[in-house]
């Protein structure tokens, strides 16, 4: 039942009848939700104003200020668009930080297959 760490594992379980019957065990699938997320996995994020581009870098995670309430984004979240208040925008460049703050005012959040895009009136 040995063998290298990339093959799966041989388990005999024993059925109802006392025969044995090969199976087959893969690993278990590491989840971000169970902390598992790989280092790797960063979030693109952009924040532009109607003047300049304000940042574009790789993060951990962003929170934004919606208009109902804010919502963090972390790499591959589902698609979507909100509109934001005035408010701060929390940015982790590593999950184990203290946030980096940027003072916003109005404008939207979209979320897609490239990453979160911030377009904030204004941004200090």
């Amino acid at each position: 039942m040995g063998g290298s760490g990339s093959e799966p594992s041989t388990v005999l379980p024993i059925g109802s009848d006392g025969a044995s019957s090969p199976r087959r065990s893969y690993p278990p699938q590491t989840s971000p939700l169970q902390g598992g997320a790989k280092e790797e996995e960063m979030l693109h994020f952009e924040l532009v104003t109607p003047e300049r581009l304000v940042r574009s870098e790789d993060v951990h995670m962003v929170v934004v200020p919606g208009t109902e309430g804010d919502f963090g984004v972390l790499e591959g979240h589902a698609p979507l668009m909100s509109t934001i208040r005035d408010g701060n925008l929390e940015i982790y460049k590593t999950g184990a930080t203290t946030p980096e703050t940027i003072r916003i005012e109005g404008g939207f959040a979209e979320v897609n297959e490239r990453g979160l895009t911030v377009l904030a009136e204004k941004a200090d």
